[in-house]
């Protein structure tokens, strides 16, 4: 771990001791991950990791995973990550992100790995790589960096009909 990455992770805070189960909870009531079978695999503080199956559903005309679905999955894993460093009462909305697609998201599955780069008082800062899981291999198709807002607990859905 180089020096400037290390300086900012001891510089993060973690106000929330529950915000595994705030994300887990968030995440469970998201439409668009229950309709398209999305795995929150990892909550840590500073990161979260999701993963969305292939489906042609989410394919565009050649067949690869559709770059809005490949910047779903990049916004969805930057921005759960955020919530590791709000406060109790505190979500975020995105406000403004950058995705550069690598490669076309050809494969079985995209794993999307958000970390938080930066907590403000006001926006938080994170990035997120995506992959495609092709023929048991990991092949890098984007990055994104996703600037967030944050705000008062914002009232989510209790369930999907």
């Amino acid at each position: 771990m180089t020096e400037s990455v290390s300086r900012r992770k001891r510089e993060l805070q973690f106000p929330d001791p529950n915000f595994r189960e705030k994300i887990k909870n968030s995440f469970a009531v998201q439409g668009f991950m229950q309709a398209h079978n999305g795995e929150l695999i990892s909550v840590e503080p500073g990161f979260v990791e999701v993963h969305i199956p292939f489906s042609k559903a989410l394919a565009q005309q050649h067949g690869f995973f559709h770059g809005g679905i490949i910047a779903t999955a990049a916004d969805s894993a930057s921005g759960f990550a955020s919530y590791t460093v709000t406060e109790p009462d505190e979500e975020c909305l995105s406000a403004e992100f950058k995705i550069n697609f690598l490669s076309p998201g050809k494969g079985e599955k995209l794993i999307s790995r958000g970390r938080v780069i930066r907590a403000g008082r006001t926006l938080i800062i994170t990035e997120a790589s995506v992959s495609v899981l092709r023929d048991g291999e990991e092949i890098e198709c984007a990055l994104m960096l996703h600037t967030l807002a944050r705000t008062k607990q914002v009232r989510s859905i209790s369930r999907i009909d």
